[in-house]
């Protein structure tokens, strides 16, 4: 019998929709059935479907998205019987000295908010600064932080991507154990 997965997730311009495939992808080539659900679109019906809940959100302005939190207090009596993973993609992976803080606080927080609710797994990911997502202020501000990977006077690349793919991969595998494996 496949183990089923739900990956959902909430993002502003893109980035934290391309990790979830990425781990549904991941899921999926260990023999799982994954359903991908960006929030924002799509509703979750029933969560005592999934033998695994993958919840991820990018943030912006030191928060969550709305909609994957919406999830979680709606759900979470259910998801206190689940198995269930937490991710975020968000920038402060740029600055080794803030991921710890951002690991408290976009991470950590959020599994002390639902005491209930005990996550086997906890990913922080690196987002994508890209100036041509989002509306005039937001890449603006995008464009602003790309220069500021690069020396004064050179040339800033079209954007900047801070996901780090094999880290990514790696905590999916860590999700669920190989099936090929003797293990």
């Amino acid at each position: 019998m496949h183990e089923r997965v739900l990956v959902c997730y909430g993002t502003r311009y893109g980035s934290t929709g391309e990790i979830a495939e990425n781990i549904a992808e991941v899921l999926r080539s260990r023999g799982a059935e994954v359903e991908v659900v960006n929030l924002k679109k799509g509703r979750v019906r029933n969560l005592d479907a999934y033998d695994l809940v993958v919840v991820g959100s990018g943030i912006q302005m030191g928060r969550w998205t709305k909609e994957p939190l919406n999830l979680i207090r709606k759900n979470r009596e259910a998801l206190s019987h689940k198995k269930v993973a937490f991710f975020v993609s968000c920038l402060s992976v740029a600055k080794p000295e803030a991921c710890e803080q951002a690991q408290r606080d976009y991470l950590d927080k959020i599994v002390s908010e639902f005491p209930e609710i005990r996550p086997i797994s906890l990913g922080f990911f690196g987002g994508l600064i890209d100036p041509t997502r989002g509306n005039f202020m937001t890449k603006s501000i995008m464009k602003a932080l790309v220069q500021s990977f690069v020396e004064e006077g050179e040339e800033p690349p079209e954007y900047v991507d801070l996901r780090d793919w094999n880290q990514i991969r790696e905590w999916a595998e860590g999700l669920m154990p190989d099936p090929f494996s003797d293990s």
